[in-house]
């Protein structure tokens, strides 16, 4: 399957120039397919018996087994969740952390791991990281760890800019338990999740799985004593303990079919077609804000009213997203052409 051949897959690609992953990626015909199946079966047949149960498990140990392949950890130790936030909430209420804890973490999170850290009782400190260097970023980290520190939170690629934190060595230089938010790496840029404590995985982002769908990666289950609990609490073992949610099948068959179909190819293709949207950005005198080296995200000065902006490009068929800071944020995956590039340009113009 080549890049032409891909992009054949996703019908949004038809009409629109889809260039939001960040927030929601498109949806496939096979995925589209495998979810209708499991619906049909539903509506024919009801969603009970020993069949459905048994079948339907077996899609989401499949699932499950993607996903740990794909972030290179052991699939036992990767809890199904509904969300990136849904994990980072599991990870911080099992933690149990008291007033007498502290919690690091960045200047440029999303809400989906900022939140849960500050609805928890322990002090938060925040260390600036958009726009440094790896080694700023790791000496600011570290310089902010005091010996009530009980958990380090921060996210693998920031959702502002697609800038990459250095994890790896960030875990080796606090040696305090990391949780990682994958919101915007899983899927987009390789990742070795082992290097953490906790991982987080979206599943309807770069991996262009359905809604709500993701995943947590835990280096030690026993480590969590969750706060909220559900069937898995009394009747799962390991990891499987904490997880709350049991998703309907149709869920679980179109994410392992959006996991399936990823080609090999399909983080170089996406590397190098954010590499391509930052040089045409720049050379068309906007002023970009994703370094050479970020992820897949590149993010730009609003020429204007950022939701104007917005809503221009879609009128345009480009779509894009505003953040809150008002920048224009555009996300680049292995099905983007270098036409999507160009579209982009034109309709920001």
């Amino acid at each position: 399957m080549n890049p032409e051949e891909a992009r054949t897959r996703f019908p949004v690609l038809d009409r629109l120039a889809y260039l939001n992953a960040g927030t929601t990626g498109p949806l496939s015909r096979a995925t589209h397919a495998a979810m209708a199946d499991w619906q049909e079966r539903a509506l024919v047949s009801g969603r009970a018996g020993d069949a459905y149960f048994k079948e339907g498990g077996e899609v989401r140990e499949r699932a499950r087994e993607r996903i740990a392949a794909l972030i290179g950890v052991p699939a036992d130790r990767v809890a199904i969740t509904c969300s990136t936030t849904d994990g980072c909430n599991l990870v911080v209420t099992g933690l149990r952390l008291t007033a007498d804890d502290e919690v690091v973490t960045t200047d440029a999170e999303h809400p989906g791991l900022e939140q849960p850290v500050r609805a928890s009782d322990a002090r938060v400190r925040v260390v600036p990281v958009l726009g440094r260097t790896d080694a700023e970023v790791i000496e600011a980290v570290v310089s902010a760890i005091t010996p009530r520190t009980r958990l380090v939170a921060l996210s693998h690629v920031l959702w502002l800019n697609g800038q990459v934190l250095p994890i790896a060595e960030i875990q080796r230089a606090s040696g305090v338990p990391l949780l990682v938010d994958g919101a915007q790496s899983v899927g987009a840029i390789p990742v070795e999740a082992g290097v953490s404590d906790f991982y987080t995985v979206s599943g309807q982002k770069w991996l262009c799985g359905p809604q709500p769908t993701g995943a947590l990666y835990v280096a030690d289950p026993d480590r969590l004593r969750p706060q909220v609990a559900g069937f898995g609490a009394a009747h799962g073992e390991g990891v499987r303990r904490i997880e709350v949610i049991h998703h309907d099948p149709s869920a679980m068959a179109g994410l392992l079919a959006a996991l399936e179909e990823r080609p090999e190819w399909a983080f170089a293709r996406a590397a190098e077609m954010a590499g391509s949207c930052r040089e045409a950005l720049t050379a068309a005198g906007f002023e970009v804000h994703a370094p050479a080296d970020s992820g897949t995200m590149v993010s730009i000065t609003s020429p204007g009213d950022p939701e104007a902006t917005v809503a221009r490009c879609r009128e345009r068929g480009v779509i894009v997203r505003s953040l809150p800071n008002g920048w224009i944020r555009v996300s680049c995956g292995w099905w983007t052409s270098d036409e999507d590039v160009e579209r982009l340009v034109t309709a920001l113009k």
